[in-house]
C-alpha cells in the first residue's frame, strides 16, 4: 500500500476549514464595494459567531466571549477580513485606466449646493486600514 498517512481530520477541524474556505467568503462576497454601517458589521460578525459557536459545540448559553472562540479556533474577526477586501479594492481601482467607470465613481465630486444639515459621509472614500474618511 504505501507510507500513506491515515489519519482522519476530526468534524471540527473539518467545520473550522468549512468555515474558512466556504463560510466567510459566502458572508463577505463583494464586501470591498460596500459602504457598511456598524449595524452591517454587527450583523455580520453575529452571523459568523453563530457558525463558530456551533463549531465549538457552545452555545450562547454557555456566555463565553466571541475573542475567546476566536482565539481557540485560532480564526481572526470578520472586520479584518474586511478591511483587506476593502483595501484590495481600492488598490485595484487604483491601478485602473482613468477612463474606466469604477474610477470615475470613486473620484465623483458632485457640482453645486447641499442641501441644510449633516453632511452625507457615504459616497466619500474610507481608509479600510484606519477607517477614516479622505
Amino acid at each position: 500500500m504505501g507510507n500513506h498517512d491515515t489519519r482522519h481530520d476530526s468534524p471540527r477541524s473539518c467545520r473550522n476549514a468549512f468555515c474558512k474556505v466556504v463560510a466567510r467568503p459566502t458572508l463577505l462576497y463583494g464586501s470591498g464595494t460596500w459602504v457598511t454601517t456598524t449595524r452591517d458589521m454587527t450583523r455580520l460578525e453575529a452571523a459568523e459567531m453563530r457558525f463558530l459557536r456551533s463549531v465549538k459545540g457552545y452555545t450562547r448559553l454557555d456566555k463565553i466571549r466571541s475573542e475567546v472562540i476566536r482565539r481557540e479556533l485560532k480564526i481572526s474577526g470578520i472586520q479584518d477580513v474586511r478591511s483587506k477586501h476593502k483595501q484590495n479594492w481600492i488598490n485595484h481601482l487604483e491601478r485602473m485606466d482613468n477612463t474606466r467607470l469604477p474610477t470615475h465613481a470613486l473620484n465623483y465630486k458632485p457640482r453645486g449646493r447641499r442641501d441644510r444639515g449633516r453632511p452625507r459621509k457615504r459616497w466619500q472614500r474610507v481608509d479600510a486600514g484606519t477607517a477614516q474618511s479622505t
